[in-house]
């Protein structure tokens, strides 16, 4: 199936305030964070790798509830949480954060259920596409 790796202004702007704080390391990204969200590229849902709830899973709001196309990529060794939004063939690399709290995770989950109807309405900036 595969997908588009789009790379929004909110996700990069997380990724570097991530990575100016020391969150992850040049060698955690390089070796671990970029080949993984690649895998999006040949995105298959029944591949294994995205049958891993560890990994791979629905994004969800602060009572549990589901977003609708919404899905978080996880690396609990690294710290970062990366959200993205799957839609119409498209991954839109939406935001990063590391889960320090659950009140952290609330409200990156609000902003993620805003980003996504900004997308839907074509009100975001799109600074590339993973090649």
């Amino acid at each position: 199936m595969g997908l588009t790796v789009v790379i929004t202004e909110w996700g990069l702007q997380s990724y570097l305030a991530l990575r100016a704080s020391n969150t992850f390391t040049r060698d955690d990204y390089k070796d671990i964070i970029r080949p993984d969200v690649e895998k999006l590229k040949t995105y298959d849902p029944l591949d294994a790798v995205f049958q891993n709830s560890r990994f791979w899973g629905p994004a969800e709001d602060y009572a549990g509830k589901r977003i609708a196309d919404g899905h978080k990529m996880k690396w609990h060794n690294i710290g970062p949480r990366t959200v993205q939004l799957v839609l119409n063939g498209e991954a839109y690399l939406c935001q990063a954060y590391s889960k320090t709290s659950k009140h952290l995770e609330d409200r990156e989950a609000a902003k993620f259920k805003t980003y996504i109807q900004w997308i839907r309405n074509g009100n975001y900036h799109r600074r590339g596409v993973i090649p």
